[in-house]
C-alpha cells in the first residue's frame, strides 16, 4: 500500500518465510492499535485486541507473501516489510541484511541488474497480493464447512460481511469464532478495497499499467486522473453512507496525492479523455 520504504529502527521485528526476509516496522503495531481499539468492547478489550492482531499480522503478511511470490516467479528475489496500515514487497534484497537469499550461492545475482518488468508481470504482481487473500478466504469457508459448520452473508449498515456458524466444539468457544469472523472480515473487505482503481493500492498500479498499454504518452496522467476520481468517490462514500471518518480521511488524502503528482506532472489543467 505504502510506495517508500521505511527507514530501519531500533525496534524493528525481523524474520524470514519461505526464504523471504520479513521486517516488521513499529508503525505496524501503532496503526493496528488504533483501528483495533474501536472496535472493540471494554469487558473483552485485552482479549479481542490480542486476536485482532493475530488476524492483521497473518492478512497483511499473506498478502505480501502473494506480491513476493510472484516476483520470485519472474526469476527476482524480494522481501517484506510491513507497515503502518499495510505494507511492501520488494524487489531484491533488503540493505544490510543478514538474511541469505535461496539463490544466495549465485554470487552475481547481486551485482545483476534485472531487466525491466514486462506490464503483464506487473499487473501479476500487483493482483497476486488480493488474490492470495481471496484464496485465504476460500479455504476458510471451506474449513469451516467441512467441519459441520456454515458462513452466512449478512450486512452490518452498509457494509457486506460473512458470519462463521461454526460445528461441533468449535462453537462453545466464543474468542474463536470472533477470530475467524475477523479473519472473514479482513480477507475478505481489504483485498476489494485494494483492487479499487486508486493509486497506490493494487487496483491503482494494475489501472496504471493498463492505460499506460493503451497510451504510452497519456496513460499516466490518465491513471492519476482515475486514481483522483474514484478518490473522492471512496471519500464521499465513506463520509456520507458509511459514515467512517477514517475511510473519509484515507481515500481524500489519496485523491489528492494523486492529483498533486498530476500538478507536478503539468497534467493538472485537463483530463486526458
Amino acid at each position: 500500500m505504502f510506495i517508500a520504504e521505511p527507514p530501519r529502527t531500533p525496534w524493528d521485528l525481523n524474520f524470514q518465510v519461505f526464504g523471504f526476509p520479513v521486517r516488521v516496522h513499529p508503525l505496524f503495531w501503532l496503526m493496528g492499535l488504533l483501528l483495533g481499539f474501536g472496535a472493540t468492547t471494554p469487558q473483552e478489550r485485552g482479549a479481542q485486541l490480542a486476536m485482532w492482531f493475530v488476524a492483521l499480522f497473518v492478512s497483511i503478511l499473506v498478502h505480501e507473501l502473494g506480491h513476493a511470490l510472484m516476483i520470485r516467479r519472474f526469476g527476482r528475489d524480494a522481501h517484506i516489510v510491513l507497515y503502518a496500515m499495510g505494507g511492501l514487497a520488494i524487489e531484491g534484497r533488503p540493505q544490510g541484511s543478514s538474511f541469505d537469499s535461496p539463490w544466495s550461492s549465485f554470487e552475481p545475482y547481486t551485482a545483476w541488474k534485472p531487466r525491466q518488468r514486462t506490464p503483464q508481470e506487473q499487473i501479476l504482481i500487483s493482483a497476486a497480493g488480493p488474490g492470495i487473500q481471496f484464496l485465504l478466504l476460500a479455504l476458510l469457508v471451506g474449513a469451516i464447512c467441512l467441519t459441520g459448520g456454515r458462513v452466512t452473508p449478512q450486512w452490518v449498515g452498509h457494509v457486506p460481511l460473512l458470519w462463521p456458524q461454526l460445528g461441533g466444539e468449535l462453537a462453545k468457544s466464543p474468542n474463536f469464532v470472533y477470530f475467524i469472523a475477523l479473519l472473514l472480515e479482513i480477507n475478505l473487505l481489504w483485498p476489494i478495497i485494494n483492487l479499487l482503481p486508486v493509486l497506490p493500492l493494487d487496483g491503482g498500479q494494475i489501472a496504471l499499467q493498463v492505460l499506460v498499454q493503451q497510451d504510452p504518452w497519456g496513460g499516466t496522467q490518465r491513471a492519476l486522473w482515475l486514481s483522483v476520481i474514484a478518490g473522492g468517490v471512496m471519500a464521499a462514500v465513506g463520509l456520507l453512507v458509511l459514515q467512517d471518518l477514517f475511510a473519509m480521511l484515507l481515500f481524500a488524502s489519496l485523491a489528492v496525492s494523486s492529483y498533486m503528482t498530476l500538478q507536478q506532472m503539468g497534467g493538472g489543467g485537463h483530463r486526458p479523455w
